[in-house]
């Protein structure tokens, strides 16, 4: 994984996603920065060059954008 800015990956509107799914990650049990960062369930984009299509991780993005992070890891394929 690598570090990628947010700035570099295509824009995610919230009508696009589901209010129960941000909900958990907002409040549910595991920490939003552990969420983030998993290993076993990565951010997943693709692309050659920005900005990058999301192939998962589009409410982590979301969430990320909006607390105001400037990056986030990520896989590229």
């Amino acid at each position: 994984m690598q570090d990628v800015d947010l700035d570099d990956i295509e824009d995610v509107s919230r009508s696009e996603l589901d209010s129960d799914r941000l909900e958990t990650l907002e409040n549910g049990f595991d920490d939003f920065d552990d969420v983030l960062n998993s290993s076993s369930d990565p951010i997943t984009l693709e692309g050659d060059e920005p900005p990058y299509q999301i192939i998962d991780g589009r409410h982590r993005i979301y969430l990320a954008r909006e607390r105001g992070y400037g990056s986030v890891p990520a896989q590229i394929l």
